[in-house]
Parts: C-alpha cells; sequence; structure tokens
C-alpha cells in the first residue's frame, strides 16, 4: 500500500468514521450506510485511478437502492454482487445514485490528500460537514419518499 493510501486509511478510520457513526451511519473503510429494511442507503469513498504513493485523489457517491428490487435485477443479471457497492449504477429503476460534491455545490468534487498527511484534517472536516449538511439529509428524503 502506497504513504498516500495509508494516510487516506488512517483519515477514514480515525477522523471520519467515528464522526459518521455519530450522524447515525453504520460501517467502516471506505463504506458507510443509513439503517433501512427496504432501501440500501450508502455512502462510498472512490479513488481515482490516477495518483501515486506520494499523492491521491478520492470522491464520495451516495446511493440509495431499493432492496427488492435490486434481488430481481440479480435474477436476471446473475453476475450482479449480493452487496451492491454504493460506489456503482446499477440500474436506474431501482436505484438513485450522486456524488457529494454535486448536492454541495454542484460540482463533482476530488478531494485531494498527500503522503505526509498535510491536509487529512481539513479534508476529514470537509467530508463530515458535506456529509451532515447535504449528504445525510439527501438519503434521508430519498428514502423517506420512495416508502
Amino acid at each position: 500500500m502506497g504513504q498516500a493510501q495509508e494516510v487516506l486509511a488512517e483519515m477514514l478510520r480515525d477522523d471520519v468514521a467515528p464522526a459518521l457513526r455519530e450522524l447515525g451511519l453504520k460501517g467502516s473503510g471506505k463504506r458507510y450506510r443509513l439503517p433501512s429494511r427496504e432501501y440500501l442507503a450508502e455512502i462510498g469513498i472512490q479513488s481515482s485511478l490516477s495518483g501515486s504513493s506520494e499523492w491521491l485523489k478520492f470522491t464520495v457517491n451516495l446511493s440509495v437502492i431499493h432492496r427488492a428490487g435490486y434481488e430481481e435485477l440479480r435474477e436476471s443479471r446473475t453476475h450482479l454482487p449480493e452487496r451492491p457497492s454504493p460506489n456503482m449504477m446499477y440500474s436506474t429503476s431501482c436505484q438513485w445514485r450522486q456524488r457529494l460534491g454535486k448536492l454541495v455545490d454542484g460540482q463533482d468534487r476530488w478531494w485531494v490528500l498527500d503522503a505526509e498527511g498535510e491536509s487529512r484534517q481539513e479534508v476529514a472536516r470537509d467530508i463530515v460537514a458535506a456529509v451532515r449538511d447535504a449528504g445525510l439529509p439527501e438519503l434521508r428524503a430519498r428514502i423517506e419518499n420512495t416508502s
């Protein structure tokens, strides 16, 4: 694992995950979910393919998938995983997906971390604030409005 990847893992474990759990999300690493019986409402961290051991960039995806609709989809598409990833689009009929940055300011947003971790605290605060202020309200609205 590259140094920048280690900084990302540490930031998620030590700074982001505890704050997201305080907001009512469950999960760890690059994946968090809002508990729901009928929906898979998740937040996923997606690393960019560009980067190096010295730096990396990543984005945050939000996804709400109707559980029953996804199971129906899997019956005809047996290659689909049992547990869908919030970083993938599977079907417009049973899934809503959006980048967190688009909800915050209408822009696709990629955060950058360096191997020294100089921006780690600032990036963590920014992600948590964006999830709290834009991501969670949207996930909750999508669950409530479609139930």
